[in-house]
């Protein structure tokens, strides 16, 4: 036995989607009731569930001022890339001396930056952070965490080099910013 599966879960889903024979055979050890799903239905549903996420992210990185530079085109591409994630008011959302894996852009609530105890920066929508690890290749040089709920949309390292490497000076002059707001000279 590979998996075993329990209410609600799903399988089946790379056949349909890459129409590739099934790659195991799914067998019932106690009675159940499975839906089904043709080709064509999960696949419209998908496209369907793609394209509102991506009007969604597109409108919310118009109003993200380091975005504001790129044409529409590049925005759709970091919009697909984009993972939604949830933060409890004091939740850490990066840990200072972490290794960074995702840069984060605030979509809903409030955060604030801690660096040596200290609080250096105050997050609100539209804002972002977890840049200078990916930039530098060096531990979080501070800990974010919410204030508020948060909702926040993140993009791992890897598209975060492909599709903002054309933003380097705007990164590097943050970069400047927080060490003002550490009191170190740049």
């Amino acid at each position: 036995m590979v998996k075993q599966y329990s209410a609600g879960d799903s399988f089946g889903e790379l056949a349909l989607l890459y129409d590739a024979p099934r790659a195991a055979t799914v067998k019932a050890s106690t009675d159940c009731t499975l839906w089904a799903m043709d080709r064509m239905t999960f696949r419209t549903i998908l496209m369907h569930t793609t394209s509102e996420k991506r009007k969604l992210y597109e409108k919310f990185l118009e109003d993200v001022p380091l975005l504001k530079t790129l044409d529409k085109y590049e925005r759709s591409a970091i919009a697909d890339v984009l993972e939604h994630e949830y933060f409890e008011p004091g939740q850490d959302i990066v840990v200072e001396g972490q290794p960074g894996d995702k840069f984060y852009l605030l979509e809903e609530g409030e955060a604030e930056a801690r660096a040596g105890g200290k609080i250096v920066m105050k997050y609100t929508r539209g804002d972002f952070f977890g840049e200078l690890a990916l930039l530098n290749n060096k531990p979080r040089a501070a800990t974010v965490s919410a204030t508020t709920q948060c909702k926040c949309v993140s993009i791992d390292r890897a598209s975060f080099k492909r599709l903002l490497g054309k933003l380097d000076d705007i990164l590097n002059r943050k970069k400047e910013e927080y060490g003002r707001a550490n009191g170190e000279e740049s």
